[in-house]
């Protein structure tokens, strides 16, 4: 198989469906906290990251920006317009994600319902636990993937690419002639 033929063997069968699998995951939970914005910041606070009192403005902030962060992340992706941010976007928040979790976890008195999906609960039971760690730890995978390697020959930011002039060596295509 050619170099061209593994990148499109590649592109179709890796990075299109990792990137729409993931990019509209993502779009779904954003969707859920957006339609439950209060539930959400209810569950922000009962992570106990920072003190609600003090800093209640901060939750606010967060269960406002979060899910259209993830929704804007989440919809580029699965187009494949600005592939390469968008992951490192959903890498990010992962991490938090991970971290947070994690914080819940070691802090044995506090016991909050994670709100991954909004009300919705995914593989996961909706209680803070190890397994939401090793779910987001998964997907670490497949964002790390599209964090490396883009989105690919179908996706928007090959079209744009294309048009910028941009002559990135992985995606020069042969023109019989006419330059790279």
């Amino acid at each position: 198989m050619s170099g061209k033929g593994k990148l499109w063997a590649e592109s179709v069968l890796l990075q299109f469906p990792l990137r729409v699998g993931l990019g509209g995951l993502f779009a779904f939970a954003a969707y859920n906290k957006i339609n439950g914005v209060q539930s959400f910041a209810n569950a922000i606070k009962g992570f106990s990251i920072v003190d609600a009192d003090k800093y209640g403005h901060l939750i606010v902030v967060a269960a406002y920006t979060m899910p259209w962060v993830e929704m804007i992340a989440g919809v580029l992706l699965v187009l494949g317009l600005w592939s390469r941010a968008s992951a490192v976007a959903v890498w990010i928040m992962l991490v938090g994600f991970i971290a947070a979790l994690v914080h819940v976890i070691m802090d044995e008195s506090i016991s909050p319902d994670c709100s991954c999906f909004g009300d919705m609960n995914l593989i996961c039971e909706s209680t803070v636990g190890w397994c939401q760690v090793i779910r987001n730890s998964v997907l670490l995978v497949p964002c790390s993937y599209l964090v490396w390697r883009q989105g690919g020959f179908l996706a928007l930011d090959r079209v744009f690419r294309d048009k910028s002039g941009d002559n990135d060596p992985e995606w020069t295509v042969d023109r019989g002639g006419e330059g790279a």
